[in-house]
């Protein structure tokens, strides 16, 4: 992609000229550093742009010409992921790493970790619930407690830089699955998703994970 193809951001969100030269510098300099220096950016500042960029390009890539109506809309998937897990049906990755559960929420590695570390946990109903604007008082407290617990172990089994809670409702808001869940996620510094592919944590060492965090969830008093 060049500076000339602002098509390419999609009509919702274009990329200015100057994220345009980022991205163009990035593409033939492999580098933050060297992006920096033949622009005239601090590192820090490419580096923001370079985030920026992501997440409108990431956002374009879900929503597209929808956006122009500003209706919300959740993101259309049958069937739920979730909830093919919960009914023993499993997709390409296999079963899922289960950290925690009751009657109400259900605790999980995801198979692709996006904070630069392990431990990135899903927290979901048990119930198909599609957005946050749909639980019932039950489960917006259990939920409270069990991601408020996922933060701790997660903290507690792997002493990250920083720990980042994010929840999201609607195709703008980068909902992919409809069915409402929590990301607690352990970072190191950096960009939010990753910059680089994150790789696919075996299902093996998944588990391995799934019961260092269990054993201090349960200290958490989960």
């Amino acid at each position: 992609m060049t500076a000339t193809d602002s098509s390419a951001a999609g009509p919702a969100h274009p990329l200015s000229a100057a994220e345009w030269a980022v991205l163009d510098a990035m593409h033939t300099a492999g580098d933050l550093a060297t992006v920096g220096l033949r622009l005239g950016l601090d590192q820090a500042v490419a580096r923001q742009m370079l985030a920026g960029i992501a997440e409108k390009l990431r956002l374009a890539s879900l929503v597209g010409d929808r956006a122009s109506d500003g209706a919300f809309e959740v993101p259309a998937r049958d069937p739920c992921p979730f909830c093919e897990n919960y009914a023993g049906r499993y997709g390409t990755h296999g079963p899922p790493a289960v950290v925690a559960e009751d009657e109400l929420t259900f605790a999980f590695l995801t198979p692709v970790p996006l904070g630069g570390m392990p431990g990135h946990l899903l927290v979901a109903t048990r119930r198909h619930v599609e957005t946050i604007f749909d639980l019932t008082p039950e489960e917006e407290a259990a939920l409270a407690y069990a991601v408020t617990a996922a933060a701790r172990a997660v903290r507690a089994a792997f002493d990250p830089a920083g720990v980042l809670v994010q929840q999201h409702n609607g195709v703008a808001a980068f909902q992919t699955v409809p069915h409402v869940h929590f990301h607690v996620v352990p970072k190191t510094a950096g960009p939010f998703p990753p910059a680089e592919p994150a790789r696919v944590v075996p299902f093996e060492e998944r588990v391995r994970q799934a019961e260092l965090i269990r054993r201090h969830w349960t200290l958490a008093g989960r």
